[in-house]
């Protein structure tokens, strides 16, 4: 009975305790040394067959889009996978050794770069990365790297906009008949992404691409930007504003303070653009863009406006029949009594009169524009 416990501990536990460090040392002077590895030579025994790579991509972080220089930068890792025949052994050999881990710098690695990047061609990974080999020849490794690649930023619908950016990564010295890159299992990995505060991953999408020439494969990430912060701090603001410039009109044009009022919407107009502009994108072409100039422009008009019947406010002299008649003509001539002439009507209407029935006409055609403009914008942007 005790030969028989004795058996079953021997089978459940002396594979696990026969792996030493000796047999790791075994192992790899047999691969290195006594097998003379060479790892300037492609791990093909046969070659004519091209050396098959698998490559997915594990996105950990978005850091930046830049507009302005179109520009994205990401953080992440590739998995990359394949079979180098010089690397083998039976695992019962080495007691029961089953893989072991080498220096990136040891062994052929496949020259994989970033074909669309916005620096200097480098190699991927580091001294310190380590490869996994298997028994069976299975390498993988997984280069950490900061990725600065090209991406193409349209805003024209900027806060509301998308973008749609593309990470290449080719065999940049060897041709298509000597290694081919492939998509493994999953393409691109969200699994251990952190949130950006103003990027989202809409979706994610990845494909094969073998050219004349070389093999390559693209992966895609879809971005959509979050408006909430350019909604509160710019969109919000800019409307609130230019409710409180088309009141200028609601003023009666003999107060003191109409005048310094509309000067004073149209500093703050100013001021705040002043402000906004430095966290707009620095290229033209937005929605938003062109809105705020269509403000900018209406507090213009509401000041030369305003200046204006000012001057004409306090003019003593008679207005002119051709004014009156188009008074009476838009029905605003309620200054005198239907039963009176239209010698009376014309001596009692005054310049005050003309300008306060202009600055009801202003009011709502101000009004009017604004809002169709307001509600043009935000339907474009929120649409898109």
């Amino acid at each position: 009975m005790c030969r028989l416990w004795y058996f079953v501990f021997l089978k459940l536990f002396v594979n696990i305790e026969g792996q030493s460090g000796e047999d790791v040392k075994n192992l790899i002077k047999q691969l290195f040394t006594t097998n003379d590895y060479k790892k300037q030579v492609r791990p093909n025994r046969d070659q004519h067959h091209p050396m098959k790579l698998d490559l997915d991509f594990y996105l950990v972080g978005i850091n930046e889009l830049d507009e302005l220089k179109q520009r994205l930068i990401t953080t992440g890792y590739l998995n990359i996978g394949w079979i180098d025949e010089y690397l083998n052994w039976t695992s019962a050999d080495f007691g029961g050794l089953y893989y072991f881990y080498v220096p990136q710098a040891d062994i052929w690695i496949p020259d994989i770069a970033l074909q669309n990047g916005f620096t200097k061609l480098q190699e991927l990974g580091s001294s310190f990365i380590k490869a996994k080999v298997e028994s069976n020849g299975q390498v993988a490794w997984m280069p950490f790297e900061v990725f600065e690649s090209k991406c193409k930023i349209d805003i024209t619908y900027f806060p509301y906009d998308r973008q749609s950016c593309d990470i290449i990564f080719v065999v940049w010295s060897s041709s298509v008949t000597d290694v081919s890159v492939t998509l493994w299992n999953n393409g691109i990995v969200l699994d251990s992404m952190e949130n950006n505060a103003e990027w989202s991953v809409v979706s994610t999408a990845a494909r094969e691409d073998v050219l004349s020439f070389e093999s390559r494969v693209i992966f895609t990430l879809n971005l959509k930007r979050n408006p909430t912060y350019y909604l509160m701090n710019i969109i919000i603001p800019i409307i609130l504003l230019s409710v409180l410039n088309v009141f200028t009109f609601a003023l009666p044009a003999n107060s003191t303070a109409r005048m310094g009022y509309c000067i004073k919407v149209f500093l703050s107009f100013a001021v705040f653009l002043t402000i906004v502009y430095s966290q707009l994108p620095k290229i033209s072409g937005s929605i938003l863009g062109y809105y705020l100039m269509f403000q900018l422009s209406m507090g213009t008009f509401v000041v030369c406006c305003t200046s204006i019947e000012l001057r004409f406010h306090h003019r003593k002299d008679d207005v002119p029949k051709n004014i009156i008649k188009l008074m009476r003509f838009r029905n605003v001539n309620k200054i005198t009594s239907k039963h009176q002439n239209e010698t009376e009507n014309e001596q009692k209407m005054t310049w005050s009169d003309v300008i306060s029935s202009f600055d009801f006409v202003l009011f709502w055609i101000t009004s009017v524009l604004v809002v169709i403009a307001t509600i043009t914008v935000l339907g474009l942007l929120c649409t898109n």
